[in-house]
């Protein structure tokens, strides 16, 4: 499953500023067991980057960065993806943008708590809270256990 995350997942993990920390705890726990995929893109980590540095020591906020880069794959944005962001009636430029680099990409899904882009998901490409991303993975994985017997 390929899995976009949003800055604020990545932030909630990182800073352990989430009400539902054990459930972010357990995405994470499924991306380094290879149940899924996550991607980022190069603003995703520097909006990290921003909001790192304010809560940590540089150093550790470098050593948190160059967790994402081990972790995740960087995907790129081209100036079709920040054209159709723009055109189209979304109003969070930088969610349209992602949204938009996810569908060049060919994603599963975008996995955010933010509220408005929650409010951007289609059925072509989903854009799904952690809660949901669970559920998702919780139904899929009965079946691979079947295939895999």
């Amino acid at each position: 499953m390929k899995i976009f995350f949003d800055a604020n997942i990545l932030l909630d993990f990182f800073l352990e500023r989430s009400p539902k920390q054990e459930l972010i705890n357990s995405i994470f726990e499924k991306l380094d067991g290879n149940e899924i995929q996550g991607f980022v893109t190069i603003s995703v980590i520097q909006t990290c980057a921003f909001y790192l540095k304010q809560a940590k020591e540089l150093s550790v906020c470098k050593e948190i960065i160059g967790v994402i880069c081990e972790k995740f794959t960087l995907v790129e944005g081209n100036q079709k993806s920040i054209l159709s962001a723009i055109q189209s009636s979304h109003n969070d430029i930088e969610d349209s943008i992602h949204y938009f680099i996810c569908l060049d990409h060919h994603m599963d899904t975008i996995m955010t708590s933010d509220r408005d882009f929650l409010k951007l998901s289609k059925p072509y490409l989903p854009v799904i809270s952690p809660e949901e991303l669970i559920e998702r993975t919780e139904k899929c994985t009965p079946r691979l256990m079947t295939e895999r017997s």
